[in-house]
């Protein structure tokens, strides 16, 4: 029996601002540089150490968030002080001083919430970001019984089975993560609901993964043995959320309904990488074009909404504006890849589309 899907949200936007404004707060991310400087005497070359620290380890988490032009655009926008101002604490390790050189390893912590703000604002102002190809999917199962709520718990079976499920797919897309101390100071089963891309950025860089799927089981024995699955998918340019539904055939136990479901969502998961891989193999091959856009507006914040989500498609390259009004603005759309490609794209952001002859019409769902 084929799981029942339904679309939820596709924004990345939407659900942020669903999410609880003190976790951004609370969403900490770790960076380690390695420090080596010369200075007038040895508090001097510390002092520019811990500066130069903070900027390296910037930079540093940058290459690992964000795309090489948006991280070339963040650090070129801040100063010393700016940096400083994300920092939430320095530790100082395998500290070397001498007269006037200071050696150190550094482990700078800053404020997820302030880096995700940085990224998001420099891919709504600049021009598209380059693509890149899709890496491994770190898979966070959250399962629900009888209004009890577990994650990292070793009672956990949908866990149980997502660890085997990961074996199971030779080409290593899938991780899921230890569930130790360390990934249990960045998420729990309380949190989870609410956790965005800064909360989870620390999960990211440890496991080295490009996306984060969560995936939210409500197991139901009654009136029919039923498994929910709330699948949300997040990435640096992405928050897409989908209900699934699982329900079990006559032969079927808890767990083989547990299996199936995760294969399932393991077999969408190896979709969505092949369908980015040649995203990516179609925008660095593809010929470049042109189309006449207008886009159907009500308000500013709607024409800032289409720009941003027209923006982060990976085909386009420039939006070209000729005219704007209070209801329209008009653009050519410089792409690369096929006219097909590029207008699967523009639905896949929940933009509405209707293509002319001579020109395409957008405006927001």
């Amino acid at each position: 029996m084929r799981p029942i899907k339904i679309l939820l949200c596709l924004s990345w936007a939407c659900f942020a601002l669903a999410a609880l404004p003190s976790l951004a707060s609370e969403a900490l991310v770790n960076s380690d540089v390695d420090v080596d400087v010369v200075g007038k005497d040895a508090a001097d070359a510390r002092a520019q150490a811990m500066i130069k620290g903070e900027s390296d380890a910037l930079a540093s988490l940058l290459d690992k968030l964000a795309t090489p032009e948006q991280a070339q655009g963040i650090m070129s926008a801040l100063n010393a002080d700016k940096i400083s101002g994300m920092v939430r604490g320095t530790e100082v390790l395998d500290e070397k001083i001498s007269s006037n050189r200071y050696r150190a390893h550094l482990v700078v912590t800053f404020d997820g919430g302030d880096i995700s703000g940085l990224i998001s604002k420099m891919g709504a102002a600049g021009s598209a970001p380059s693509p890149q190809a899709v890496g491994a999917f770190l898979i966070i199962p959250v399962y629900e019984e009888d209004n009890a709520d577990v994650l990292w718990e070793d009672g956990n079976p949908w866990r149980t089975v997502w660890k085997a499920t990961a074996l199971e797919v030779a080409s290593g897309d899938i991780v899921v993560p230890f569930g130790d101390a360390q990934d249990q100071a960045v998420v729990n089963a309380q949190t989870i609901a609410s956790a965005n891309y800064a909360t989870l950025a620390p999960l990211m860089i440890r496991y080295g993964v490009s996306d984060i799927v969560i995936a939210q089981a409500k197991f139901t024995r009654l009136p029919d043995m039923t498994l929910t699955v709330i699948r949300r998918h997040i990435s640096r340019t992405e928050n897409e959320v989908n209900m699934l539904t699982y329900r079990a055939d006559p032969q079927e136990t808890k767990n083989t309904l547990l299996a199936r479901a995760a294969r399932d969502i393991a077999d969408g998961i190896k979709h969505i990488k092949i369908e980015e891989t040649q995203s990516v193999m179609a925008v660095h091959g593809g010929d470049r074009s042109t189309v006449m856009v207008l886009a159907s507006i009500s308000t500013l914040a709607s024409w800032t909404d289409i720009r941003a989500r027209l923006s982060a498609l990976p085909m386009v390259d420039q939006l070209e504006l000729l005219a704007m009004s209070p209801q329209q603005v008009d653009m050519i759309i410089h792409y690369r890849g096929t006219a097909e490609s590029l207008a699967n794209a523009i639905t896949s952001k929940n933009i509405r589309l209707v293509k002319n002859s001579k020109y395409w019409v957008v405006s927001r769902d």
